[in-house]
């Protein structure tokens, strides 16, 4: 391993898996240096070039700063392109917006972003059209991403690092609340290493196929759930499904009487009601006129009745078929 000094900033020479850190220059030196080392010693080559950021804070800062910070970084990530299999870059603060745009261009160059308290130039107005480009982005960054930020009512890193996750296609985001801010470095290099060698390795991946499995499973045990088989229980899921819906039936309407419109049919009719009613009065008040009583009254019902059925198959057509 060899540490080499760079132009405004460090080099240090290692392993197969590179990481490039971009802090500003006037501050969180002390910060970024720690952290390189830190990632050195776990056999990690790392470059961090000091960005030519003079001001501290985007109201000192214009558009033409942050294309010169952009020019910097693309330099240094194709000097790891070159030497490494595998590029992961850190974004300190106001760096961070270095980092998305990195992130954005060079997206299937770099393997994975981890961001320190972003700081986004939201309300910057000399920097409102590079950043509203940088935004407009956000969803081009597709590499997994870790955000380490501090919850505090007078910072904006949660805010910031809550509109960067909703913005992004990552697949697997991270994110880790500080309770110091910039004091929590053990956490700050435990979580950013175990991050790089989840990613390296390939981790992350077995862990998302792990929660889609166990998303499935648990979604086909709630449809299980309401399932049972045992016979005892008055009713389970299949009775409810094999159990007719009382509206979706055929009700059947209300019987009609039509009105009979053949005149020969309803002489018919009258015929079979007059002649019972006739014999059934002569019996009664001895009414004999022909002597042969009660033989009119029962021929007039016969005779009416026969004309009835003749006349009724009148409405049938001879179709060699059913008759509905």
């Amino acid at each position: 391993m060899t540490e080499n000094p760079i132009s405004q900033g460090l080099e240090l020479i290692a392993g197969d898996i590179g990481v490039l850190i971009l802090h500003e220059a006037t501050t969180s030196t002390d910060l970024a240096t720690t952290w390189a080392h830190s990632l050195h010693d776990s056999g990690l080559t790392v470059r961090l070039p000091q960005l030519s950021m003079n001001p501290v804070s985007w109201q000192e800062t214009n558009s033409d700063d942050l294309q010169e910070w952009l020019t910097t970084a693309e330099q240094s990530l194709a000097f790891l392109k070159n030497r490494c299999s595998a590029v992961f870059i850190i974004g300190i603060s106001m760096a961070s917006t270095v980092v998305l745009r990195l992130a954005e261009l060079l997206g299937e160059e770099i393997d994975g972003v981890i961001l320190l308290e972003p700081s986004l130039p939201k309300n910057r107005f000399a920097l409102r059209k590079a950043w509203r480009v940088i935004n407009e982005e956000l969803y081009l960054v597709e590499q997994p991403l870790i955000m380490l930020y501090s919850d505090q009512p007078t910072d904006e890193y949660s805010e910031n690092a809550l509109h960067i996750s909703s913005a992004v296609t990552s697949p697997f985001v991270r994110e880790i609340v500080l309770q110091n801010s910039f004091g929590d470095l053990p956490i700050i290099l435990e979580e950013s290493s175990a991050f790089i060698n989840e990613v390296a390795n390939g981790f992350w991946l077995t862990d998302m196929a792990t929660k889609d499995e166990d998303l499935i499973d648990a979604e086909f045990e709630s449809i299980i759930a309401g399932l049972s088989l045992d016979e005892s229980q008055p009713t389970n899921f299949l009775d409810e499904l094999e159990r007719p819906d009382p509206e979706d039936h055929f009700q059947e309407p209300d019987p009609v009487l039509e009105p009979i419109r053949d005149r020969t049919k309803r002489n018919s009719l009258l015929a079979m009601l007059l002649g019972p009613i006739y014999a059934i009065t002569a019996a009664i008040i001895g009414f004999n006129p022909f002597g042969i009583e009660p033989w009119p009254g029962v021929l007039v019902f016969i005779g009416g009745l026969a004309s009835f059925l003749f006349h009724l198959r009148d409405g049938y057509e001879d179709d060699d078929g059913a008759i509905l």
